[in-house]
């Protein structure tokens, strides 16, 4: 690799890092280019050189962000399925500075149908096949209610996930032991079992 190929690289990838602390920080629609050169020193003209828009650049950001979440869903190993769901919702709590409904919403309203069907593909590999494999574990085992599929289940986890995260006015320092009443309700409901 030359030293400009080098030099070069090493601006994507800060780019890439300012415009996820941003992004997740703030969502989309209130993050700039201008605002992400600037972080960066740089140019807006030499960060459309790397990325020719917007939404291009959130696109790069949320593959090599959710590359990060994939590995460290499947480096979760809990035993027990509650502890794992626990373990999940967990992660994606504290990997997400923003509210990942707020993401939802943004991404709905500003992108173009092509990116939200590319992002749709990355949001369901990512965030909705693991919980999806769960709750595929929970039907096996006969735990799991026949008239729920385990894809309605693994949507209402996020969803329950999502409201919750956008509830917090700060979220907690620490997230021990935060999301064990949240998988009790998801998996367990409220009515007392006889």
């Amino acid at each position: 690799m030359s030293k400009r190929q080098a030099e070069m690289e090493k601006t994507r990838n800060r780019i890439l890092a300012t415009a996820e602390k941003l992004f997740m920080e703030k969502g989309y629609r209130a993050v700039t280019t201008r605002e992400i050169a600037a972080k960066c020193n740089i140019s807006q003209p030499a960060l459309y050189y790397h990325y020719p828009d917007k939404q291009s650049l959130y696109i790069a950001m949320l593959e090599v962000f959710v590359k990060n979440i994939q590995l460290k869903m499947e480096a979760i190993t809990e035993e027990t399925i509650s502890q794992r769901l626990e373990a999940m919702l967990e992660l994606l709590s504290k990997e997400h500075p923003s509210s990942i409904m707020m993401m939802i919403n943004d991404i709905r309203v500003e992108f173009k149908e092509v990116n939200q069907i590319h992002i749709y593909g990355l949001w369901r590999q990512t965030y909705l096949e693991p919980f999806i494999r769960i709750f595929e574990e929970m039907k096996e085992e006969g735990s799991l209610r026949d008239s729920i599929s385990p894809e309605d289940a693994a949507r209402f986890c996020l969803l329950t996930l999502g409201q919750s995260m956008s509830t917090w006015k700060n979220k907690p320092k620490s997230l021990a032991g935060q999301f064990t009443l949240l998988v009790d309700l998801i998996l367990h409901g409220t009515k007392k079992h006889e």
